[in-house]
Parts: C-alpha cells; sequence; structure tokens
C-alpha cells in the first residue's frame, strides 16, 4: 500500500475505532425504543444501523418522536451503560505516538457532545485531541461530509492533508465526500486496517508529515 502524501492531521471516529461501544449502544436503543412504546430489534437488524445519526434512527424506528425527545432520553440514560464500554486497548499509546510525531489529531462521531465528553473523559482520551466535532456541532452529522470539514477547519489544515480513520460505511462516505484520506478500520475498504497499531505503521509508512 503506498500512499505517499504530506499528511497534518488524523481524525477518528469514535464508536468502533477508539471505544467498543456496540453492547452499550444496542442495549441502550431497545430500552429507547421500549420507553418510546416500540418493540425492542434483533442485533442484526442494529448492526446494520449501527453508526448512523439519532436523525435517521428517529426517522426509521421512532418517526412520531422528535430527535430533541430521543436525544435528551440517550443523554439521560447513558451512564447506565458506562459498563459495557471497553477503550481499545491500542488508543492510547498509539494517540500518544501520533501526537509526539506532531500530527494535529481530531474525534469525530455521530454521538451526542455530553455523551462524547463523558467517554473520553471516563477513558482518559480528552486530552489527545484538539478538536471534536459530535453531532450537535453540525446541521448534517455523516454521512455527510460536514463534520469532517468543520474538524479541518478547527485544525486549519486541508481534507486532502488529512487521514480520517472509521469502521462503517457512514464513515467510509463521509471522508470520500469530505475528500480526506479515507482508512477503514477492521471493513473492508481500498484501505484497511485491522488494528490501532496496523494503523500506525500503515502512516508512519505511507505519509510524512509536513
Amino acid at each position: 500500500m503506498k500512499l505517499q502524501r504530506k499528511i497534518k492531521a488524523v481524525l477518528f471516529d469514535l464508536d468502533g475505532v477508539l471505544i467498543d461501544s456496540y453492547i452499550a449502544w444496542f442495549n441502550q436503543f431497545n430500552e429507547t425504543l421500549k420507553h418510546f412504546g416500540h418493540k425492542p430489534i434483533r442485533e442484526k437488524i442494529f448492526r446494520k444501523h449501527w453508526g448512523q445519526s439519532t436523525e435517521d434512527d428517529v426517522r426509521i424506528f421512532m418517526p412520531e418522536r422528535t430527535v430533541d425527545e430521543v436525544r435528551q432520553y440517550f443523554a439521560d440514560h447513558y451512564d447506565e451503560y458506562m459498563d459495557y464500554l471497553t477503550i481499545n486497548p491500542e488508543a492510547r499509546s498509539v494517540l500518544k505516538k501520533l501526537k509526539n510525531m506532531k500530527f494535529k489529531l481530531g474525534c469525530v462521531t455521530n454521538s451526542h457532545r455530553d455523551i462524547v465528553k463523558r467517554v473520553l473523559t471516563s477513558q482518559n482520551l480528552r486530552k489527545f485531541f484538539q478538536v471534536i466535532v459530535t453531532a450537535d456541532d453540525v446541521k448534517k452529522p455523516k454521512p455527510a461530509p460536514d463534520m469532517l470539514l468543520k474538524a479541518c477547519k478547527l485544525l486549519k489544515v486541508a481534507p486532502t492533508q488529512t487521514i480520517f480513520l472509521g469502521d462503517t460505511a457512514i464513515d467510509l462516505k463521509a471522508g470520500k465526500y469530505a475528500g480526506c484520506v479515507v482508512i477503514g478500520f477492521m471493513i473492508k475498504s481500498h484501505n484497511e486496517v485491522s488494528s490501532l497499531v496496523e494503523f500506525l505503521d500503515l502512516v508512519q509508512s505511507n505519509f510524512h508529515h509536513t
């Protein structure tokens, strides 16, 4: 894989890349459905929609509710599912090495800001990021490119000078639309890695900081 390019920034998706929150969100989502009078869904269906925005959650599963209602319920009850969270064991060391290499780092996630802040703080990851862009910071979340473009603007880098690492088709689309170098994390992609250490090796061997 030869992707020689000058790179200034690296953006990470949160859920499924730095944090394994799949079971936490699966359980919370079904409890949310039940709270609003809907039947829970099977894991197979949840996986199909994993990583999408709250707007899409509401449109598909709870169309009679408002996005604000569902967002607030997520925020009010997320702490009940924090025990299901596990940090990617390679996350801190890889982020530290990238920061030491003078890359600008950002976190770009369809989760909401209050939840993201709690997760990053609880897992001791907040300190690594110069910018955090959440679903509350743009009008159109991923797969629209808005989040990535906003992160690049805040970091004062061009999208073409930025790598985005994500684990869903939604992430890959957002990165492509934004014009970033897109790397798939444990998902079939033109460029893909199966671990954060492999990602670090790819960055070190294929890109150079300017």
